[in-house]
């Protein structure tokens, strides 16, 4: 059986035959009317994800179908078919609730690609309402969990920020959470039933990144067999999510920053602007400020993704929330993984409050699954958690006795900067083979890239 139904309304008997025989072909269940009042009637019957209609009919014409199929069936997509003297009044109809429209006589691959985008985007609307309905409750703001003040000042933000559409910067290190805050920011908006949409930025190389959220037209580059729509397009009327924005270059950056001050994108290898309504939410676990000290990141994008600021506080900062977040996700792994009941001995809180947690949040989820696994008994001891080692203070002492000049150096730039050092190191021990270095160093390729971009590595200077 299809997947998916699709309605031709079209006074023209011709066109209904022809649409009827190519929907088919692509794997459409499809049903044809001659008028808006047989398209009503059929829709009552056989609600239909998609409905394609002619603009100008005799009665009821394209845009008094729109209003009462949007009335009836909200979910449904309509586009419309046009000719080229009705152009303006398609624009018309798409302000009013179209999803795209065609041009008479219309090309077949053209079609076809309009229909199946159409079709992912309402697909991608359903998912997002699906996944507000079952974990709506896990991101509001109410049930992140942190009873620390520096938390309760991030929820406080998010409760004054959400319903706005002001752009908000979240900031922190890596594993504490950036994500989750933006969906909580997302699901306290007007947008909560839109879809949310989150990209690494980090993740992708720079011409793979535009191409991943501005879209690209069809023979834009090597290997690009038909348009595609990017993450901009998906989240249309909803939210996008940047995560790690602080590793894009300086090309990307003033793209994005005419997207925000314009509203517009445009595909790679394509001229015409796409207008799109999107709340961008951004993240960096870097300093931005210093980032653009350093002409690395454009002033003007810092300050329009600064609308509002919001920093999310290291673990080792808010120690008071580790308990909480301890025993929480002891509950989660145990019913993830079908165990029965477990909980942690007072000498394991103790351990897992004195801990670093240099991967924060999310760290200390891992180590508490795999306590939760590989506990023998009931009671989490401090031997399952298999804490590491780490004594930060002893290696600055170390490199004090050295006369290293690191010694005094704020904790974070310490490691920083001895960070820097050892990918030097190996790079040098492998005459810089990238892949040799990335396989010592334990990372991929990519990574190994942005951190010699990031320390400003250079092979022909010391």
């Amino acid at each position: 059986m299809p997947r998916y139904r699709l309605l031709i309304v079209d006074d023209e008997a011709r066109i209904c035959q022809l649409l009827s025989l190519l929907a088919s072909r692509w794997g459409y269940e499809v049903r044809t009317a001659s008028n808006g009042h047989q398209a009503l009637a059929a829709l009552d019957e056989y609600p239909a994800e998609v409905v394609l209609t002619d603009l100008k009919m005799p009665g009821m014409d394209g845009d008094e179908l729109l209003r009462e199929v949007k009335s009836r069936q909200p979910d449904s997509i309509v586009i419309m078919m046009t000719a080229h003297a009705t152009v303006k009044s398609a624009v018309e109809s798409m302000k009013a609730g179209a999803y795209d429209y065609i041009m008479k006589p219309f090309d077949n691959d053209e079609l076809r690609l309009i229909i199946e985008r159409a079709l992912h985007h309402r697909d991608l609307v359903t998912e997002n309402r699906a996944l507000r309905a079952e974990l709506g409750v896990r991101f509001q703001p109410g049930n992140i969990i942190g009873d620390s003040s520096a938390m309760q000042q991030v929820l406080e933000l998010i409760d004054r920020v959400g319903p706005t559409k002001a752009t908000v910067l979240i900031t922190g290190e890596s594993g504490v959470g950036k994500e989750l805050v933006a969906r909580a920011i997302h699901q306290r908006s007007t947008r909560s039933d839109r879809p949310f949409v989150a990209l690494n930025c980090a993740a992708l190389t720079e011409t793979l990144l535009e191409s991943e959220l501005f879209g690209h037209e069809k023979g834009a580059f090597t290997g690009a067999m038909r348009t595609h729509h990017g993450k901009f397009e998906d989240a249309d009327g909803g939210t996008i999510f940047l995560d790690e924005i602080g590793e894009t270059d300086n090309t990307f950056q003033t793209k994005l920053l005419r997207v925000l001050q314009e509203s517009v994108i445009v595909r790679v290898g394509g001229n015409d602007p796409i207008r799109v309504d999107v709340r961008v939410l951004a993240a960096s676990n870097r300093d931005l400020k210093r980032l653009v000290a350093e002409g690395r990141f454009r002033e003007d994008l810092f300050y329009r993704l600064q609308v509002v600021p919001l920093h999310i506080p290291p673990l080792r900062e808010r120690r008071e929330d580790i308990e909480a977040l301890a025993r929480h996700f002891v509950t989660k792994a145990c019913q993830e993984n079908g165990l029965g009941r477990r909980e942690l001995s007072p000498d394991a809180v103790r351990a897992l409050r004195n801990a670093e947690w240099r991967g924060n949040v999310r760290e200390l989820e891992n180590t508490i699954e795999r306590a939760v696994i590989l506990t023998r008994g009931e009671v989490i001891e401090v031997e399952d958690l298999w804490l590491p080692p780490v004594d930060a203070d002893a290696a600055r002492r170390a490199s004090a006795r050295a006369g290293d000049d690191l010694a005094d150096l704020p904790l974070n730039d310490f490691i920083e900067a001895m960070t820097q050092r050892h990918v030097l190191r190996v790079l040098e021990r492998t005459g810089w083979k990238k892949q040799d270095a990335a396989e010592a160093l334990g990372i991929d390729r990519a990574t190994l890239y942005r951190m010699i971009k990031r320390f400003g590595l250079d092979r022909d200077q010391p």
